[in-house]
């Protein structure tokens, strides 16, 4: 089964739930087991292990936590930011790359970055155009304090890409054959030393070996250009040093 088929087959959260943390410990071994298998439905999530930090938002206040986050461009100019309804909910300028960033800086070489997405909606018409482009919902780990970063995007049709920035080059990172028709997924980036994971709803979709990353990154919430992007929440996993 590819890895398009199987992703379309996991609109039942409770099916695919994965406690993602895991990956930190057990993808190396089960990686093979886990995209041909349901887990167990006992799984939990409540509780990280003792080793293990957690920072989260889940969007819960009326306005945007600026001790947890600051506006961020890495290209053009800032858009909509707001918090309402539970969620983030934002949309860029035309040919922007701006949303929001932790404040935070984490320091892990294992790590489980996971948003679930609200809403994606499509990029505002441009002059000439037939009609609206697809818009896009990205899940940015930046590294190193500089604009070397990987990300995970769900576009509105429901496309699912992986790419990664470094040096000032981008290299798309699958085969360009992985998607989802689920509306509100979660979209998760991990990390086990130079093996990274990207993942659907706690499935691993695509794994790759990315040599030399620091250690050191924070996470960032945006869509390219004026997409519609909404967040139902976020959560960092960190093993502690």
């Amino acid at each position: 089964m590819n890895c398009i088929n199987q992703f379309r087959m996991t609109s039942d959260r409770a099916r695919v739930a994965i406690f993602a943390l895991s990956c930190l410990f057990t993808i190396p071994a089960g990686l093979a087991a886990q995209q041909t298998s349901n887990p167990p439905s006992n799984q939990s999530t409540s509780a990280p292990p003792a080793n293990v930090q957690r920072w989260e938002d889940d969007f819960s206040g009326d306005k945007l936590d600026e001790a947890k986050w600051e506006r961020y461009s890495l290209e053009g100019g800032a858009g909509k930011i707001a918090v309402s309804d539970g969620q983030l909910q934002q949309r860029g300028t035309n040919n922007s790359r701006a949303g929001v960033r932790t404040k935070n800086t984490f320091d892990a070489d294992r790590f489980v970055v996971e948003a679930t997405v609200a809403k994606v909606g499509v990029r505002y018409p441009e002059l000439g155009s037939s009609g609206p482009p697809p818009g896009n919902a990205i899940v940015t780990v930046l590294f190193g304090g500089r604009a070397d970063r990987i990300e995970w995007l769900m576009t509105s049709e429901g496309r699912l890409e992986a790419w990664l920035m470094r040096d000032d080059k981008s290299e798309r990172l699958d085969s360009k054959s992985l998607g989802t028709r689920e509306k509100s997924p979660r979209l998760a980036v991990a990390r086990r030393g130079d093996q990274v994971y990207f993942m659907l709803n706690g499935q691993t979709g695509l794994e790759k070996t990315i040599k030399s990353l620091p250690s050191t990154f924070s996470v960032m919430l945006y869509g390219f250009g004026s997409s519609e992007n909404n967040w139902d929440s976020v959560t960092v996993q960190t093993l502690k040093r």
